[in-house]
C-alpha cells in the first residue's frame, strides 16, 4: 500500500457517496501525511486551526503582483545574501496549531534555514507575505493572521491589488502591530531589513 493510500484509507472506506476524502476527515485530526496527499487539482488547500479550507486559483493581478514582489524580495536576498524567498506552492507547518498553510511568499533569514525540509517550511518564516483574493480576504486577514502571530512570524505583509497598498506588521511581544501602511504609489524600506526597498508602482506593472 502507498503512502497516499495508507494516509486517506481510513476515510475513504467510510466516505459519503460523492464526497471526496478529504472532507470526510474530522476537524482536528489533520496530520502532515493527509496534508502531503492532498490533490494537486489547481485549487488551494490549506489547514487552519485543525479545518481544511479550500481557495480557488488565484486571478492574474494577483499572480502579477506576486511575481513582481517576489522578484524584488529574490534579488534582495540574492544580492545581500541574507536568506531565501519562496513562493507558493510551498507547505508551512505550524504543528502546535494544528495548521498546514500554503503562503503566497516567505523569506527565511540565512541563520535560520535548518527550518526548510525537502517538502516543507516547518516553523516560523521570518517573513510571510499573503495578497489578497476575493476568495482569501477574510482569512488573510483574521484567521491565518492569528497562525502567524501565535506562531511567532516577526513580519506579515498583506498587499491588497485591487485597492492599491501593502500593510506591513511586526511582531511586538507577542501581537502584530502596524509598522506602515504603503500606498499605490510609495515605496516602502522595512526597518531592519538594509537595503530592501519595495517600489510599490513596480507592483503594479
Amino acid at each position: 500500500m502507498d503512502s497516499f493510500r495508507e494516509a486517506t484509507a481510513p476515510y475513504a472506506e467510510g466516505e459519503v457517496p460523492g464526497v471526496p476524502w478529504m472532507w470526510c476527515v474530522p476537524d482536528g485530526t489533520w496530520t502532515w501525511e493527509l496534508f502531503a496527499a492532498l490533490p494537486e487539482d489547481g485549487n488551494r488547500y490549506e489547514v487552519i486551526g485543525g479545518r481544511l479550507e479550500l481557495s480557488p486559483p488565484p486571478k492574474i493581478a494577483h499572480q502579477r503582483v506576486s511575481v513582481s514582489l517576489a522578484g524584488m524580495l529574490w534579488a534582495w536576498a540574492k544580492r545581500t545574501q541574507s536568506g531565501e524567498v519562496l513562493t507558493a506552492p510551498v507547505a508551512v507547518v505550524f504543528a502546535d496549531s494544528g495548521s498546514y498553510l500554503e503562503p503566497d511568499l516567505i523569506w527565511i533569514a540565512r541563520e535560520r534555514r535548518s527550518i526548510l525540509a525537502s517538502d516543507q517550511v516547518r516553523g516560523a518564516p521570518d517573513l510571510v507575505v499573503e495578497i489578497l483574493s476575493p476568495g482569501t480576504a477574510r482569512s488573510d486577514w483574521a484567521d491565518k493572521k492569528r497562525v502567524y502571530e501565535r506562531a511567532g512570524v516577526p513580519r506579515y505583509w498583506v498587499v491588497d491589488p485591487d485597492a492599491r497598498y501593502l500593510m506591513a506588521f511586526r511582531l511586538v511581544d507577542g501581537r502584530y502591530q502596524v509598522e506602515r501602511r504603503v500606498e499605490a504609489a510609495g515605496s516602502f524600506e522595512p526597518e531592519g531589513l538594509p537595503d530592501l526597498v519595495i517600489s510599490m508602482n513596480t507592483l503594479w506593472e
